[in-house]
């Protein structure tokens, strides 16, 4: 996925880059079209890697569910590192049982 995303994001900064040439030659339409690629691609980026996070978050503290929601959310991808360590390498019993 990681690969993915950076081929894909290259291949949109390039489409950005010469949206700056068409800004110089005045070419607005140019400019919303790959600008607009570039916010879509980010945003469902942002939704992939975020959902599952606090999903997991909010399953796993049911005490504190907003406040690690928020956490998760902000660091999707250290809380699911931490989390990954605590539940398959450390082994801690009883954290978060999955079911």
């Amino acid at each position: 996925m990681s690969i993915l995303s950076l081929t894909l994001f290259n291949m949109l900064r390039r489409r950005t880059l010469e949206s700056f040439r068409s800004y110089q030659v005045g070419d607005l339409n140019m400019i919303i079209k790959d600008n607009m690629f570039t916010m879509i691609y980010m945003t469902m980026l942002l939704l992939i890697t975020t959902i599952p996070a606090v999903l997991v978050a909010i399953n796993c503290n049911k005490s504190q569910q907003l406040m690690y929601g928020s956490l998760a959310f902000v660091f999707s991808d250290i809380y699911l590192l931490q989390w990954a360590i605590k539940k398959f390498i450390m082994n801690k019993t009883g954290y978060c049982p999955l079911k």
